[in-house]
């Protein structure tokens, strides 16, 4: 009997739309959904019922009762605030799993088989939380998340495999293309076997923009740069502003602070974007908005180009900062492929041939081709044979604070320490591994914290913090070396293996949600700083379980307390072993009020 492998879905979260992608003999699919090819990230609560409502219905209920209603959460992801939805507040991952589970079960029902393992896509700049995060949505959903995906390597992937297959447009569910027409291998050199392309990927709610090489059987990216906060919303933000402007100037009077009204505001703005990708004018008309003043206007394209003028000028900087990186000009660019839906906007293709002397194609449907792409590297991982290999690369620089810059790496000890000690570079190759060597500060340090950052700053404090933990050292003179590595994943995922270099005392996290926490007596047998780091996670968790309240507070004040001894070079038993009894004892208490709830 063969064994038949599961298959692997493609699913693109995105900020605005997402959709379920699956490869099958002609090439890859989406999977349509209630009859449309994409659904609306929008999760809404049901007041009545309780139940949570996902996509078009949710989208529809948005304007009548937007605080029962949440949309754009991919902006939020990797965040600690709670997200509120109605009288519920939920993890921005935990919003995000709806939507994959809504995914999950339609796809299950177009199709008649279980949807279980999944390729997710992110884009490039995703830090690691935010990817840690959406890894977490998938496993909330039910979802094995076999791979995070870079949305702008999802992109060429599904190019590469179209152009390399000569698969029609048609053969692409819901990528149309004229009758009869092929698809195109626009800018390719004659007799070249490498195409350089440039992936401008403009989102709802993010921006990417990438340098790959497609050919010889590999797709290596070269680059990647971009914004988490610039996309398709913030268009919409833009021209509601301009339409609550209008409104105030008409009613000569403040708008009242009213989400129904914004929400009304919004919902216009967008619609008329849409329009004015496809005319030079768009009629916004909204009945009674304030006070029974109604909403009449004429928007004409080039005043709402104006409008997001600077945010495409931001893309633009952008693309040069990619290109620079990928020591490129613009004129050693092949093809520039148009990814996003709001790519549509024809100021976008304009500004982009005025700068390439190459075609701006639209090789795919934009909206479609993440996903496409997604479930392209899901046949791959799933055991499919394919003439290329994808090549992707780290979109930040990542690793610790120290104190200063020596020819070593840094010294560690000084708490005041902000100096950014990078492990591995920006646009490296991933997977990957890569390690430094650091020193003691004192005789006989007794620990160091170990901060992980991940940025392009050379002071800590102006990047962002991954993860930390202290790491107790064995006595040694003062510039005694400490080995950092760090493991570095195609999902984003960082392992830190530190080891004092000469003895046996060495320590290993994971810094993923897909860390578990370990049984005690396991724990017990670990290496040096495993106990402290299991009592630091279960604090954590107790307090995220109780309610509010004084217990909860004086637990989550007393972890906050022994992580800082922890973390205190120079604290010895007599400040370690007070703060940790004081932990334990609340754990205990923490404990046995959890279960009476």
């Amino acid at each position: 009997m063969t064994h038949v492998t599961k298959r692997i879905f493609g699913i693109d979260l995105g900020t605005t739309n997402s959709c379920l992608a699956v490869m099958e003999a002609g090439g890859p699919r989406v999977i349509a959904i209630e009859g449309e090819p994409i659904v609306p990230s929008v999760v809404g609560l049901d007041r009545q019922t309780g139940r949570f409502l996902v996509g078009r219905r949710a989208r529809n209920r948005q304007v009548l009762e937007p605080a029962w209603t949440v949309r754009s959460v991919k902006r939020r992801m990797g965040e600690t605030a709670r997200v509120r939805l109605g009288d519920r507040e939920l993890l921005p991952e935990e919003v995000s799993a709806e939507i994959l589970r809504y995914l999950k079960e339609q796809g299950e029902a177009a199709l008649g088989e279980p949807v279980e393992r999944a390729v997710i896509t992110v884009p490039a700049y995703f830090g690691d939380a935010q990817r840690r995060a959406t890894i977490r949505a998938g496993e909330l959903a039910g979802l094995e998340v076999v791979r995070i995906l870079n949305e702008p390597t999802a992109a060429a992937l599904v190019y590469d495999r179209l152009v390399a297959r000569k698969v029609e447009p048609q053969a692409v569910e819901a990528a149309p293309a004229p009758a009869g027409t092929a698809l195109a291998v626009p800018g390719r050199r004659a007799g070249a076997d490498v195409q350089r392309v440039l992936v401008y990927d403009l989102g709802g709610g993010t921006f990417d923009v990438s340098v790959v090489e497609i050919g010889g059987g590999i797709n290596e990216v070269r680059a990647s740069c971009g914004n988490n906060q610039l996309g398709g919303d913030d268009f919409d933000r833009l021209l509601a502003d301009h339409l609550a402007a209008h409104l105030r100037q008409r009613t000569g009077r403040d708008l009242p602070e009213d989400l129904r009204l914004r929400a009304r505001l919004e919902d216009a703005a967008e619609r008329a974007k849409i329009d004015l990708s496809s005319r030079p004018y768009a009629q916004v008309t909204e009945e009674a908005l304030v006070g029974g003043f109604h909403l009449n206007l004429e928007v004409d394209r080039p005043s709402f180009e104006e409008l997001i003028d600077g945010l495409l000028a931001s893309t633009l900087a952008e693309v040069d900062r990619a290109l620079s990186e990928a020591r490129l000009t613009a004129k050693q660019i092949d093809l520039v492929i148009l990814v996003g839906g709001s790519t549509h906007v024809p100021r976008v293709r304009e500004l982009l041939a005025g700068r390439f002397s190459c075609p701006v194609e639209h090789a795919v449907d934009p909206a479609l081709c993440v996903a496409l792409g997604a479930a392209v590297q899901g046949a791959i991982l799933a055991g499919q044979v394919f003439d290329h290999i994808l090549v992707d690369v780290a979109a930040h620089s990542l690793g610790i604070k120290t104190l200063d810059h020596a020819s070593e790496g840094g010294f560690w000890g000084r708490p005041r320490a902000n100096h950014f000690s990078t492990i591995i570079q920006r646009n490296t190759q991933v997977p990957a591994t890569r390690s430094e060597v650091f020193r003691t500060l004192l005789d006989d340090q007794k620990s160091v914290a170990v901060e992980v950052y991940q940025g392009e700053s050379a002071r800590c404090s102006e990047n962002t913090l991954v993860g930390h933990f202290p790491f107790k050292l064995l006595p040694a003179p003062a510039g005694s070396p400490v080995v950092v590595e760090f493991r570095y994943d195609l999902d984003g995922v960082i392992r830190v293996i530190v080891h004092q270099k000469g003895t046996d005392n060495r320590q290993e996290v994971t810094l993923s949600t897909r860390m578990r926490e370990p049984a005690p007596a396991a724990v017990a047998a670990g290496t040096a700083g495993a106990v402290e780091n299991y009592i630091l996670r279960k604090a954590r968790a107790l307090t995220a379980s109780l309610p509010a309240g004084e217990l909860r507070e004086r637990l989550a004040a007393a972890a906050e307390s022994y992580e800082e001894v922890l973390a205190d070079a120079e604290a010895g038993p007599t400040e370690v072993d007070p703060a940790e009894e004081e932990l334990l004892e609340l754990l205990q208490e923490a404990e046995e009020a959890a279960v009476g709830l």
